[in-house]
């Protein structure tokens, strides 16, 4: 089948679900099937990519410093092009819920093609907690998301605050105007059904590449071992709703304990400053998979400090490496197999610091928790979730072959 990607993150941008992405195309690639990818630019960088479509941006860019795609004339005529060329298309995805994810369900509506739709942001708490001003941007994207995805039915929104509930509303909108819906986790579908989004709801891991992780795994590479000083990792977007400046101060306070950063962002600037004068704290600066995967063989634990991430993909790469984690958010015990990490009582750096210098005391905790994650290591590659996804589609197809034939009759 032909599959059409809609994304505001370009594939050669960093982060989760851009790694999520690129392997998802592979995996669907190599099962034959027929993908093109409609994304935002990527700054700084020239796709050449013949199964990529870039869509017009606004001039102006998200809190994160990624550029803004709208569903706008523009974007419209570029895309029914593409479809008009490169077809037939068979089923569009929407990987995201902005603009690019917007125009994609658009689309889709336009050419009576049926829309999935992956939801796996937690915007209600990543506005909540770490916009600069709540109220305004979740108000702005409720405005912004509605003049072009209204929604018709009031949505559940029981114990949510009132910036929570502004959050939401895009989320249910995107959700409900799809055919089918795909989330990564269990714990992001039941919030979903909670809030009134009566759509099929599918639960489909992310997944990592099949190939790369059996030649990271093929190389040779050191063992952390009981000496030394405890080896953490952290890896990411450096941007607020991650935390790093919140990860460097927690091994700032561990004297027993090292941290290796990877990635880049937004607080790069910031987390340099944060890191200045230490000795046991190293910046790597922005790299590819392999490299965090290999890094992940050589280090005693991943520092996830993130309170508001579905999955996380890095999450993933740690379970397929065997390396323990070290986390805070209780939705994430979800993907954290049992016994293979240790959650804190809370996000705080003082609870975070406390389970580090524990383990600086107990190395041997560390070993019973990669003796649990040996046991789930290949569940984090594509190819066991592939299938699932593929039925989505194919479901999709069937229901709206059989809308068309209801119709005509």
């Amino acid at each position: 089948m032909h599959v059409a990607l809609f994304t505001d993150f370009h594939p050669d941008t960093l982060g989760g679900v851009q790694t999520a992405m690129r392997s998802l195309c592979d995996g669907l690639r190599g099962l034959g099937h027929r993908v093109t990818v409609f994304t935002a630019p990527a700054p700084d960088s020239e796709s050449g990519d013949e199964d990529t479509v870039v869509l017009d941006t606004v001039p102006f860019s998200m809190s994160n410093g990624l550029p803004v795609v709208l569903p706008s004339r523009a974007n419209r005529h570029l895309i029914d092009a593409a479809f008009h060329h490169r077809g037939p298309v068979d089923v569009v995805h929407a990987l995201t819920t902005y603009g690019s994810g917007i125009a994609g369900a658009r689309a889709a509506r336009r050419h009576g093609i049926p829309i999935v739709q992956s939801m796996q942001s937690r915007d209600d708490t990543m506005i909540e907690k770490y916009s600069p001003s709540p109220y305004a941007a979740a108000l702005t994207m409720r405005l912004v998301h509605g003049w072009f995805v209204p929604l018709r039915t009031q949505p559940v929104h029981d114990g949510d605050s009132r910036t929570a509930r502004l959050a939401w509303r895009p989320l249910i909108a995107q959700a409900q105007a799809a055919d089918r819906v795909v989330v990564p986790t269990a714990h992001f579908a039941r919030r979903l059904t909670a809030r009134g989004v009566d759509r099929p709801i599918h639960v489909v891991s992310n997944g990592i590449d099949d190939a790369l992780l059996d030649q990271v795994r093929a190389g040779d590479g050191p063992v952390p071992g009981p000496d030394g000083p405890l080896r953490a990792l952290w890896c990411g977007r450096l941007s607020a709703e991650k935390r790093p400046l919140e990860a460097i101060e927690v091994v700032r306070r561990v004297p027993g304990c090292t941290l290796d950063v990877y990635g880049s962002g937004p607080l790069t600037d910031r987390v340099g400053a944060a890191a200045d004068g230490s000795d046991r704290i190293r910046l790597h600066g922005e790299v590819d998979q392999a490299t965090c995967l290999r890094a992940m063989r050589d280090h005693d634990l991943l520092l996830l400090t993130s309170d508001c991430d579905t999955q996380g993909m890095v999450l993933l790469e740690a379970v397929a490496m065997g390396l323990p984690v070290v986390y805070c958010d209780p939705e994430l015990t979800e993907t954290v197999p049992a016994a293979g990490g240790l959650r804190t009582p809370d996000p705080t750096v003082d609870a975070f610091a406390a389970a580090l210098t524990d383990l600086t005391r107990d190395r041997s905790r560390l070993s019973t928790m990669r003796t649990a994650l040996a046991r789930h290591a290949d569940e984090p590659r594509q190819s066991g979730h592939l299938a699932r996804l593929v039925s989505v589609y194919t479901d999709a197809i069937d229901g709206s072959r059989h809308r068309d034939d209801s119709s005509s009759r």
